[in-house]
């Protein structure tokens, strides 16, 4: 019967697996990459701050550096030349087109500082300002001077653009050109495509650099790219070592290459099931869902080391498998009451990944490794440890915890978790030097009922910063509302009626007299009418446009709008996050012990949750101790160590007699925290600190569990 209940099992397990498959296989999910997307809701707000970074995300600029003028246009043009327009994009304008639709509706257009004063009536220092516009000899009238004689047509072009001029610049004996290139957006949202076209920009920017020209990339995708390419290369050589390592150690312990087939067969099925289910339930997957969820999965490798350890008697370690598999999941259950899709992932992705392997070694061992077999196990002797021995540790254990703790300190800037090579960091701040960016953007989000009343509203902050003599740009700085055109053609009216007969005296009687006459039937200038795809930048959607402000805001009146300052806002949504997964994991740990406290007596349950829990302090208590700040991913590293320890000391627990049982949980360890030791040793901060938390604390929770748990024979610790 026992037989037939099995087969039905593994039948049920193999069925549900491909039908998951084909479902997922017709309704594949994209894979999500942007960080700043796994610490925020599904809110408004939120929205718009991953919208705006996205923006960002594709946006490369080039440096030209040469003692030559010449030289940087001729290297520059055959750039230009030779970049993939498939993938490279400029938001470069017709500048004729655009011109010939503003020169129709000139008599509605003037820029703020000229409306200002003819507002204030200072018609004075309005011709002052015209009469230097006009005798300037390096100034060209756009539209002939009868029909602008103040030349307010070329002041407002002027006024588009930012009061750091661009071109050519020289700066400590050298001279210097810059541009601005923007990936397409389904590019630069793929890690594979982008990395493709960045690799192309590279090998074309060091083809053209020579001694005389040098050719600097900065921006977002520049550090994507070699961040990546860097990191891909030291994991697949830890990966190698780390594989060769667990082959060795199994070649060494079970004196057997055969069982690495088991394993890694397991290992693949939970790693497919976690993500084909977590496709069912979730719109995309995060990247770090893979980071965090198939480290954990890491854990099943304990199921199978445990099944070969005790020679492949599956009732012996039946009930150590079955409440380590009960309260990892547990743990990580307690993820889902968080308000963070990404740790709802993370908790589905590990807690389907773990059951599938448990049920693949209970169901499906017992026939693939039949026919395996093990020759004598070695067992691994450690020297025991006496009383002082075991209190000197506790008490070193205890020192760092609450020293670390007395000294913690949290950095929730998410750009410290990456520190860009020398170059690249030495070409960010030249480019910021050269474009004049030593200030923050400021994001000032309009909404409004339609595109009148944004642009309306746009303009009325807009008047508070040309003011303040603050940089900016909107929708509203290109194209005015048409209430404020209506407004500066009675300006322009003004200004004629008080100053044109003295002021143009060089025009003649009729000419005076036509613009006195001007005919105002081409109506108003809008967005539609203006050929400038930029302006969509401008727009989040119908209802909401964006202010871009170079400078601090705090003295401006707002109008209520909401203030987006990426650095500020995404830094407050990270700390948000880290907490929000320090008040989970109180409560993940009570689970635990209420669970284990249900299984064995309440005295047991502490013994046994003790040294995962310790060992997690202890790993952010030394970082504390060495005076290191902690961030989000030392955190969320915290359940990583209570899921893999654990079954440490689960293991240790029930077959504490058990030398098998003792060699196991050694080997188990060894494996792990040998791959975390080389993964810490990346040059990626995220990474590195990632493996170097999970190295410590299950080390730290190994020993703890040697510490705190002693030989008790597992019959007497059930509860009966």
């Amino acid at each position: 019967m026992k037989i037939i209940f099995n087969n039905i099992f593994r039948i049920l397990f193999v069925a549900a697996i491909l039908l998951l498959s084909v479902f997922v296989f017709f309704h594949p999910k994209k894979t999500e990459t942007n960080i700043l997307k796994a610490v925020l809701s599904n809110s408004k707000n939120d929205e718009i701050l991953v919208d705006l970074s996205k923006r960002q995300a594709g946006r490369i600029n080039v440096i030209f550096e040469s003692s030559s003028s010449e030289a940087i246009e001729s290297v520059y043009k055959t750039f230009f030349e030779k970049l993939d327009k498939n993938a490279f994009y400029t938001n470069d304008v017709n500048v004729g087109g655009v011109l010939s639709t503003y020169k129709q509706y000139h008599g509605n257009i003037l820029s703020y500082k000229t409306a200002d004063l003819i507002k204030n009536k200072q018609y004075e220092t309005v011709e002052q300002q015209a009469f230097e516009r006009l005798y300037n000899p390096m100034g060209l009238s756009i539209l002939p001077i009868e029909d602008d004689p103040f030349l307010l047509f070329d002041d407002f072009v002027k006024s588009l653009g930012s009061s750091k001029e661009s071109g050519l610049t020289e700066l400590d004996g050298k001279y210097y050109e810059t541009a601005e290139f923007n990936l397409k957006k389904e590019l630069a949202l793929s890690p594979t495509l982008l990395n493709i076209e960045m690799k192309k920009l590279v090998e074309l920017k060091d083809s053209l650099s020579d001694k005389e020209t040098q050719i600097y990339l900065a921006g977002s995708p520049v550090h994507t790219y070699f961040a990546s390419s860097k990191s891909m290369r030291e994991i697949n050589l830890i990966c190698i070592i780390s594989s060769l390592f667990i082959i060795l150690l199994c070649k060494f312990y079970f004196n057997s290459f055969k069982i690495l087939i088991p394993i890694g067969i397991s290992l693949a099925l939970g790693m497919f099931t976690g993500y084909i289910v977590t496709s069912c339930l979730f719109d995309s997957i995060h990247i770090l869902t893979f980071v965090f969820a198939s480290t954990l999965i890491g854990i099943c490798v304990d199921y199978s080391l445990h099944y070969f350890a005790h020679n492949k008697d599956l009732k012996l370690i039946m009930p150590s498998l079955t409440q380590s598999l009960l309260t990892t999941v547990c743990a990580f259950l307690v993820l889902q009451f968080s308000n963070i899709e990404l740790l709802k992932q993370i908790s589905v992705f590990t807690v389907t990944g773990l059951i599938c392997v448990y049920l693949f070694v209970v169901l499906f061992y017992p026939l693939i490794c039949k026919n395996i077999v093990l020759c004598e196990i070695k067992q691994l002797k450690l020297r025991p440890i006496d009383k002082k021995q075991k209190a000197m540790l506790l008490a070193v254990a205890a020192i760092v915890i609450f020293a670390g703790m007395f000294n913690i300190k949290f950095n929730d800037d998410i750009k410290d978790m990456y520190v860009p090579p020398k170059d690249l960091a030495n070409a960010e701040k030249l480019y910021a030097k050269l474009s004049d960016t030593g200030f923050d953007y400021n994001f000032v989000v309009i909404n409004g009922d339609d595109e009148q009343t944004l642009l309306q509203k746009e303009e009325q902050i807009a008047q508070q910063l040309v003011k303040n003599d603050i940089d900016f740009y909107s929708l509203s700085k290109f194209v005015p509302s048409i209430k404020r055109q209506e407004e500066n053609r009675q300006l322009i009216n003004t200004l004629y009626k008080n100053s044109l007969k003295s002021y143009a005296q060089f025009l003649s009687a009729d000419a005076v007299k036509k613009l006195f006459t001007v005919s105002t039937d081409k109506g108003f200038l809008t967005v539609d009418k203006l050929d400038m795809p930029m302006l969509k930048d401008f727009l989040i959607d119908k209802n909401t446009s964006i202010m871009i402000i170079n400078g601090d805001v705090k003295s401006i009146d707002l109008k209520n709008s909401k203030v987006i300052n990426l650095k500020n806002d995404i830094s407050q949504k990270v700390r948000h996050f880290r907490q929000a997964c320090m008040l989970l994991f109180a409560p993940a740990a009570l689970l635990l012990f209420v669970i284990l406290a249900f299984i064995y007596k309440p005295k047991n349950a502490l013994k046994i949750i003790a040294p995962s829990i310790l060992g997690a302090l202890f790993s952010i208590g030394l970082i504390g101790v060495f005076n290191q700040s902690l961030n989000l991913f030392h955190i969320l590293a915290m359940f990583l160590i209570i899921g893999f320890s654990m079954d440490y000391s689960i293991f240790r627990f029930n077959g504490s007699a058990d030398s098998n049982s003792k060699s196991a949980v050694l080997i188990s360890c060894a494996t792990s925290a040998f791959s975390f030791l080389l993964l810490s040793m990346t040059s990626f901060k995220l990474i590195s600190s990632l493996g170097f938390i999970l190295c410590v604390g299950l080390l730290s929770s190994y020993i703890l569990s040697i510490l705190l748990i002693s030989k008790i024979s597992s019959v007497q610790t059930l509860k009966e």
